[in-house]
């Protein structure tokens, strides 16, 4: 029994040192020094390894997508930004240059008007529109020879009156509102005498029109010049809207102010002017 058990034994270590001889053999001889194990774990890897490296791979592409769009981003909103800056410039371009030709336009009238008015440019400082009066505030006051009454015009034409003076600024009465009248005729016939005025919300009514006058629609109200606060001839607006007053003997007529208020920036104030003597006891 013995015996057999030990034959057994030499047998087992015979086999196995077989098998240690062919593994030797074979990874021996394989052409890429590579065993038959080694190649074996290998090429079991390799498949998972494949993948690892396509993931790797596909992250780094979505890692440079994800930088391109970034970067593509943030030149979009540097982009807007420089837009936003080159309207703002281009803005205050155009007001600048609207500047220029508002005072241009104002020094010309001056310049024009030399020997017959005296004018003083202002600027409008600010509006007080209110259930009473109309009026707004010039940077000048008497310390530029501003007094009250003083006329305030553009080279369109009639805005209103001085109606407060300080030191270094004055109240302009504006011809819309219902507290000034102003003595006009009707061009181009310079026949049809009236007074215009203010009635509110912007709006102007000639008065006292002739029934006799041939005034039309598109004419005409410029001042009288026979008081001796408006100097003649300065445009107060256009003629519309001609009817006949009850009585029927006088006309009245809607009059649109030739200069938009609600625009103004600057004015010109006529410090004094020469006027034709005027009757007494006539015009406004």
């Amino acid at each position: 029994m013995f015996t057999t058990s030990k034959k057994k034994g030499a047998w087992t270590l015979l086999l196995t040192a077989l098998i240690l001889l062919l593994v030797v053999k074979w990874g021996s001889s394989d052409s890429l020094g590579l065993g038959v194990v080694e190649r074996w774990v290998r090429n079991s890897y390799a498949p998972l390894q494949k993948g690892v490296a396509s993931v790797q791979q596909g992250l780094g592409q979505f890692g440079t997508r994800v930088l391109g769009l970034q970067d593509l981003k943030q030149l979009l909103q540097t982009e807007q930004a420089l837009n936003q800056q080159l309207s703002l410039e281009n803005m205050r371009l155009r007001e600048s240059q609207a500047e220029v030709e508002r005072l241009r336009g104002l020094l010309d009238y001056r310049n024009a008007q030399i020997g017959q008015f005296d004018l003083e440019a202002a600027r409008i400082i600010g509006h007080a529109p209110n259930n009473w009066y109309r009026t707004m505030t010039v940077d000048k006051g008497a310390d530029y020879g501003l007094t009250l009454n003083m006329p305030v015009i553009t080279p369109d034409g009639l805005v209103g009156k001085l109606i407060n003076v300080n030191r270094s600024t004055a109240q302009v009465l504006l011809i819309t509102d219902r507290e000034m009248a102003v003595g006009a005729i009707i061009q181009p016939t310079r026949e049809n005498r009236g007074i215009v005025e203010g009635v509110g919300d912007g709006r102007l009514r000639m008065i006292n029109i002739p029934y006799y006058s041939q005034a039309q629609d598109g004419d005409l109200a410029v001042t009288s010049g026979i008081s001796q606060t408006y100097p003649p001839g300065i445009t107060i607006g256009t003629i519309r809207d001609i009817q006949k007053e009850a009585n029927g003997l006088v006309l009245s007529a809607s009059v649109e102010p030739a200069v938009n208020l609600d625009r103004l920036e600057e004015v010109l104030i006529i410090k004094s002017f020469q006027v034709a003597e005027a009757p007494a006891n006539q015009g406004v």
